[in-house]
């Protein structure tokens, strides 16, 4: 409006400020079908299930990508939604088939547009307030309140009462417990004390763990997704991961944390074997394990030099995958051509296990070993 022209004496006195548009098309849209919408909307889905399926819809198809990488912390800062509830919310999802991961339990994210896969939500426990204790009884499976007072209440399956109680092949009421339940709680926890954790404290482990177990819409998926996450910690050497309680890992929810950095171990190890002359000991990738010294060491390195500036330049060593291997293969190379190594004595000292502490690969990058 600042270069209108106006005649002298019909200038106006004040120019009216624009109204805002609001949003707009060309900021960003997403293209669904009808079809889906009104899929979506019979799917009953629950609490913070919609606005989640929403958001990864408009991660995914709103970038013209089929999945993407959405951590827990990333789509609850999203949302303005707690993490475990994100978390709930996302296993429930994959398991219906409206969601779909790729990969392990920290894969991309996708959203199933055939809703003909979908499943029913799961069916929780029904719980019902008791005006009478003592003629009222809520069956442990979730079917309908069954009454001893008179009245003739019919269960799912559509049998009264009578029709239960002259059955054989099903327990009393009164004898049901959860017993069954908390047998297949118990199974799953000892699938998550064998995931590789600091064998300690199993007891109160077991507690804590079952606890957690029963706050779950699917339990068995969401031990999967705890075992896949210490695997993944424990084979990127996390410092202190290997000694964590299993207490300690729920207590902190520690599968919530971003993951490290993965460190391209077996691609290190053929560097490694090509570049060293041969007296000098070759490496089994089966032989470097998450127990050994050397394999934390290396997991350690990677990440520092892959994520920390250094003081010189501002910037990390490497950024990229390719770019970390190579410059292994460089000091590898740069510590083959030094007068001590060509001696058949160094094969007694000169182990991957010790190049690649932090502090000796960047003594054999600078050219500091003599």
């Amino acid at each position: 409006m600042s270069n209108v022209a106006y005649m002298p004496g019909h200038k106006p006195e004040s120019v009216p400020a624009e109204t805002p548009r609001g949003p707009q098309l060309e900021h960003g849209y997403v293209r669904i079908s009808h079809e889906v919408m009104r899929a979506l909307g019979r799917a009953r889905l629950r609490g913070s299930e919609y606005p989640i399926v929403l958001f990864v819809i408009d991660e995914t198809w709103g970038w013209h990508v089929k999945h993407k990488v959405l951590t827990t912390n990333y789509i609850a800062t999203g949302l303005e939604i707690p993490p475990s509830k994100v978390s709930t919310a996302v296993a429930e999802l994959i398991r219906r088939g409206i969601l779909y991961r790729v990969g392990d339990s920290q894969g991309p994210l996708g959203f199933n547009k055939h809703h003909d896969q979908w499943k029913t939500k799961s069916s929780a426990t029904k719980r019902v307030k008791r005006q009478n204790p003592e003629s009222e009884m809520i069956h442990h499976n979730g079917e309908r309140i069954v009454s001893d007072n008179g009245e003739q209440v019919v269960h799912q399956n559509r049998e009264s009462n009578k029709d239960r109680k002259d059955r054989k092949d099903i327990t009393p009421l009164s004898d049901q417990s959860d017993e069954t339940n908390l047998g297949e709680l118990e199974t799953l926890f000892d699938q998550f004390w064998e995931a590789g954790l600091r064998k300690d404290g199993k007891k109160p482990a077991k507690e804590k763990f079952i606890a957690l177990l029963k706050s779950m819409d699917t339990p068995a998926e969401f031990t999967e997704r705890l075992i896949d996450d210490i695997k993944i910690r424990l084979s990127a050497g996390v410092p202190g991961f290997d000694r964590l309680h299993p207490k300690t890992y729920l207590n902190q929810q520690r599968w919530e944390d971003d993951l490290p950095e993965r460190c391209p171990h077996a691609a290190i190890i053929d560097a490694w074997n090509a570049e060293l002359p041969a007296h000098i000991e070759k490496v089994c990738i089966d032989d470097w394990t998450p127990e050994g010294n050397g394999f934390h060491s290396l997991s350690v390195a990677w990440e520092n030099f892959k994520t920390k500036p250094r003081a010189s330049t501002g910037r990390p060593v490497f950024t990229e995958e390719a770019a970390g291997i190579e410059f292994y293969r460089e000091v590898f190379r740069r510590l083959a051509k030094v007068d001590r190594i060509q001696h058949e004595e160094s094969a007694r000292w000169c182990r991957l296990s010790w190049a690649v502490k932090q502090d000796e690969t960047i003594r054999i990058y600078k050219g500091e070993l003599a």
